[in-house]
C-alpha cells in the first residue's frame, strides 16, 4: 500500500511537469547497466549488478526532467548477510550547460526510492539523490553516458550506482 502511495506521488509531479511543455520539448529514452554498492547496517561494499530504465524530457537546453526504474538482480554475501536489491527508482532534475563539443557534463539531483533484502528481511530507503555524468554524443539522436548517482545518503547508510549506458532521443 506504501509503494501504491508514493508511485501516485510520483505519477502526479511527473504529470505536472511533462504535460505542460510536451508539445515543445524533446523527450529521450535510455537504458543504463550498473554496478549497485550498498552500505547499510552490518553490511559493507555490497556489489550487486543492475540495469537502469530512464525517461525524460528537455525543457531547456540546461533543464531535462527524468524518471528511472532500476533492479539489480543479482545478490551479493557480506560477511554471511545475503544482499539483494528488489527495485529502485526517482525522479530527478539534470542540468546541463551549453558546450560546443559532443561531450557534455550534467549534474543529477532529486528523490530516489531503493528496497533492498538483508537476509530476506526488506528494507526500504528513501531521500535525496544526487551525482553526475557526461554523455557524449554519437549522433544526432543518441548519447552513450557515463554516470555515478548517489540514491542513498541517510543515518542508515549509503546506497550508490555507477552506470554506463545509452539515450535515445525523439
Amino acid at each position: 500500500m506504501q509503494i501504491s502511495l508514493k508511485m501516485k506521488s510520483v505519477a502526479g509531479v511527473i504529470s505536472a511537469l511533462i504535460l505542460p511543455g510536451a508539445v515543445q520539448a524533446e523527450t529521450y529514452l535510455g537504458a543504463q547497466a550498473n554496478m549497485m554498492r550498498i552500505d547499510r547496517g552490518a553490511v559493507s561494499d555490497a556489489e550487486l549488478t543492475g540495469l537502469t530504465l530512464r525517461a525524460g524530457m528537455v525543457f531547456h537546453e540546461l533543464v531535462s526532467g527524468e524518471v528511472r526504474l532500476g533492479k539489480a538482480p543479482d545478490e551479493d554475501t557480506y560477511r554471511g548477510i545475503t544482499v539483494e536489491n528488489d527495485v529502485y527508482y526517482g525522479v530527478y532534475a539534470r542540468l546541463t550547460p551549453p558546450v560546443p563539443w559532443a561531450v557534455a557534463p550534467y549534474l543529477v539531483g532529486g528523490y530516489s526510492y531503493v528496497e533492498n533484502e538483508f537476509d530476506d528481511e526488506m528494507v526500504r530507503d528513501d531521500g535525496a539523490g544526487f551525482g553526475g555524468g557526461v554523455d557524449m554524443g554519437v549522433s544526432d539522436s543518441m548519447t552513450v553516458n557515463l554516470e555515478y548517482l548517489r540514491l542513498i545518503d541517510n543515518d542508515f547508510g549509503k546506497q550508490e550506482l555507477m552506470g554506463l549506458g545509452v539515450s535515445y532521443f525523439f
